[in-house]
């Protein structure tokens, strides 16, 4: 239930504090892993060295007992690209809320940190690549996922 808190609060941080700056531009994205919330979409606010997206996706189909199910759900995320590097503002290090497992019917929702390289850079179109380490509780215990991202942003 507190992992289902954590994505609307990213949502309006993300949002909430991008519209402070005066450079953001609006862009839209799609592929696979946690910018694009497993296979799926995001909108994402971008400037001259960060991204905020909100995103909705599918991490696939599974077969159960009761035919085939599809886990989907809602993600959001920020990413720096002057961290690393300033080089450039193709290295991006961030952090990711929402859908990270599948277990007993429902969609399991976990926080993650990611790495993602803008071919571009992050304020232009173009391919991104990278992989986000997500973490969940699941029967009192942590379990984690990876992620490999692949997409593009228009």
């Amino acid at each position: 239930m507190k992992y289902k808190l954590i994505v609307p609060l990213v949502f309006l941080a993300v949002f909430g504090s991008a519209a402070c700056f005066a450079d953001n531009d609006v862009s839209f994205g799609a592929g696979v892993g946690a910018l694009y919330s497993g296979l799926g979409v995001n909108t994402a606010l971008k400037g001259d060295n960060y991204i905020g997206y909100v995103a909705a996706g599918c991490l696939g189909a599974m077969s159960s007992s009761s035919g085939w199910v599809v886990p989907c759900g809602i993600a959001a995320g920020w990413l720096r690209t002057d961290l690393l590097t300033k080089a450039n503002n193709r290295h991006g290090i961030g952090l990711y809320a929402g859908p990270v497992g599948y277990q007993y019917n429902k969609t399991r929702y976990g926080v993650g940190f990611t790495y993602e390289y803008f071919m571009q850079g992050v304020n232009n179109r173009g391919w991104n690549f990278g992989t986000t380490l997500a973490t969940r509780r699941e029967n009192g215990t942590a379990r984690e996922t990876l992620f490999i991202n692949t997409g593009y942003q228009f």
